[in-house]
């Protein structure tokens, strides 16, 4: 038989399909040593490239002090050890052990008994010339460097921020690069032709072009001033006058050039910049004539070739819709597509209005290419409208495999308008598997498995909506937080992370046990309670959670210590999952999940990721040791 399909390939050209790998960061072990009692937690990366089930040796101070290989949950504890002890860990393959990670990174401040932290320090703008305070607000990450660690990006907000529907002159927005462990890399300022606030600025951070280092994407202006503090040069931006202030009377910014701007990671220096697409035209086409629907963006990181990820950059949502897909590649930003609810002849008129505060990347049709789930609307892979359920805006949506089995994800949605409630879709149909209607505003809604005891994913809502089950029947008390949920307490079901407090919900005893409360650490975004950025940032699979301090001068990188005895590939090698951690700034801020069914009654081993690391990092393999 292979003979025949051999000489069929050759006969007639046919090659077989083999399944696009998706690039994704070659990440180093992530190794981290948390003081704990007399001695230490330790938690490490499982790569995705790596067998699963692939064992570890530790070391402590060059001497092994694991028995067996471990290959279980990447952790172990290291009962008595002296302060500041160094620790690696070493891969086995074939029974032969690989070259040492790099040293742990040790974290000896904890919070209360299951927690170690360690403060960021910042370098905290002065107020600004129209009055206004500076606290660190959405962060994202990325290997700025290419070392195969993350550094941090942060956007300062001024306190004088406005809604799109609000009045008023705003300080500038200033983007700063750290690593974790203080170095401030650069610092760009987007000038006082970009507004301050949720909804206008969101800065894509990831390795675009797939050569081992994080570029950055965000919308620009002119005024704009690079990590080098030059105004920008290049494309459009050549000829512009960067004095000009383009502001009105009212604080919004309605005329003047619009960019789209590429900042090299390692220097924050302009790389290439572009006219954003759309043009924002003639203001009232947008929806009202002062310059609230206008300005409405959103963004977004998907691998729409299955293969190289794609920046999405986006504008509207309450009429006019368009998105827009770019890539960098080889120096070169270009344009791959667009999806323009308004764009003759109208084809796609269907979707106007169907937009959220907020979006989600997933696989929605199980081909291999992301989707964006832009609110009651999913775009395709390919710039087309995949469906729409015609419901209208809302704030939040949850977008994941939510089914055990089932290879299409879900998206559950509270809806703003109507009497629609709160629903539950297929990503690529958009059938309902539930509504629930109810009138009103429903602002906030959350989907995950909470208790082991209760297996598979539940729903709730504002407005008392819920808990319902996937069929819609309710089963138990809406939970005490409609925020954000966090993998922490080592179990496959989700905690509750509201304002700076972690809670384990029971389904079953309808209360909640408090396993976090981040003294001293505040979250952002006002009621939204948001952190800074929850991450798989180091260690093993589960999140990470980072807030401001009180004084507003460092962030605050917290980490569990509970006990785990499940073993997953780092979240950060899932595509589904790293592109969420990049458009987890977007607006209303949401939770990252997974592109696979994560939860209690999930099978063992994971499915395998389709992967590759990046060219640039592949030469870094580990190598044998004698």
């Amino acid at each position: 038989m292979l003979g025949i399909m051999a000489c069929l390939i050759i006969l007639f050209g046919l090659t077989p399909e083999i399944p696009a790998q998706m690039q994704v960061e070659d990440l180093k072990r992530g190794l981290i040593a948390v003081r704990q009692g007399d001695g230490y937690y330790l938690s490490w990366r499982l790569l995705g490239h790596e067998p699963y089930d692939t064992g570890f040796h530790v070391y402590r101070d060059d001497r092994r002090i694991s028995d067996e290989p471990i290959t279980k949950a990447t952790i172990f504890l290291d009962r008595q050890a002296p302060l500041n002890s160094t620790y690696t860990v070493r891969a086995l393959q074939e029974d032969q052990e690989m070259a040492a990670s790099e040293p742990a990174r040790i974290i000896n401040r904890t919070q209360g008994a299951h927690a170690g932290y360690f403060d960021i320090p910042l370098q905290r703008p002065e107020p600004g010339s129209h009055g206004g305070i500076y606290t660190p607000n959405d962060a994202s990450v990325g290997d700025l460097t290419g070392d195969g660690h993350y550094e941090i990006i942060l956007k300062w907000e001024p306190s004088n921020a406005r809604d799109n529907a609000q009045r008023g002159i705003t300080d500038r927005v200033l983007l700063d690069a750290y690593t974790l462990d203080g170095d401030h890399l650069w610092r760009i300022d987007l000038g006082p032709n970009i507004r301050a606030g949720a909804h206008y600025t969101q800065f894509m951070v990831y390795d675009f072009d797939g050569n081992g280092r994080a570029e950055l994407m965000v919308k620009t202006a002119p005024g704009t001033r690079d990590g080098t503090g030059s105004f920008l040069s290049q494309g459009p931006a050549a000829h512009a006058d960067h004095q000009q202030q383009y502001r009105n009377r009212h604080g919004y910014i309605l005329d003047g050039p619009e960019y789209l701007t590429v900042f090299d990671g390692r220097t924050g220096a302009e790389l290439a910049t572009v006219d954003y697409v759309p043009a924002r035209g003639q203001v009232s086409a947008w929806g009202d004539d002062y310059g609230n629907r206008v300005d409405r963006f959103l963004a977004a990181v998907a691998y729409v070739d299955g293969q190289q990820p794609s920046a999405i950059f986006c504008r509207g949502y309450y009429t006019r819709m368009v998105l827009v897909a770019w890539d960098w590649r080889q120096g070169q930003l270009t344009h791959r597509w667009t999806f323009d609810t308004d764009q003759q002849p109208y084809n796609n008129q269907k979707w106007r209005g169907q937009g959220n505060h907020q979006l989600a990347v997933v696989d929605a049709n199980h081909d291999g290419r992301h989707d964006i789930v832009y609110g009651s609307a999913v775009i395709a892979s390919d710039g087309r409208g995949l469906h729409t359920t015609g419901y209208g805006h809302g704030d939040a949506l949850h977008a994941t495999h939510m089914v055990k089995g089932d290879p299409i994800p879900k998206i559950f949605m509270p809806h703003e308008v109507g009497n629609y409630g709160v629903t539950l879709r297929h990503a690529d149909t958009g059938e309902f598997l539930f509504d629930a209607r109810k009138d009103g505003d429903i602002g906030r809604g959350v989907a995950a498995e909470l208790d082991p005891e209760v297996p598979g994913f539940k729903f709730w809502a504002a407005s008392r909506l819920g808990l319902f089950d996937l069929q819609g029947q309710v089963v138990g008390r809406v939970p005490n937080s409609i925020n954000h949920v966090i993998w922490w307490d080592g179990e496959l079901s989700r905690e509750l992370l509201d304002r700076n407090q972690i809670t384990k919900w029971s389904v079953k005893q309808q209360r909640g046990t408090r396993l976090l409360d981040a003294e001293g650490a505040l979250s952002i975004n006002g009621t939204k309670a948001n952190p800074n950025l929850q991450v798989d940032l180091f260690g093993d699979w589960r999140e990470e959670v980072i807030f401001r301090t009180k004084d507003n001068r460092h962030l605050r990188v917290v980490t569990t210590t509970m006990p785990t005895s499940h073993r997953l590939v780092t979240l950060m090698h899932d595509p589904v999952y790293r592109v969420a951690i990049a458009w987890q700034n977007t607006a209303y801020n949401q939770p990252p999940h997974p592109g696979y069914y994560i939860a209690s009654d999930m099978d063992f081993p994971p499915p395998a990721l389709n992967i590759r690391v990046t060219p640039a990092a592949s030469s870094r393999r580990s190598v044998a040791v004698e």
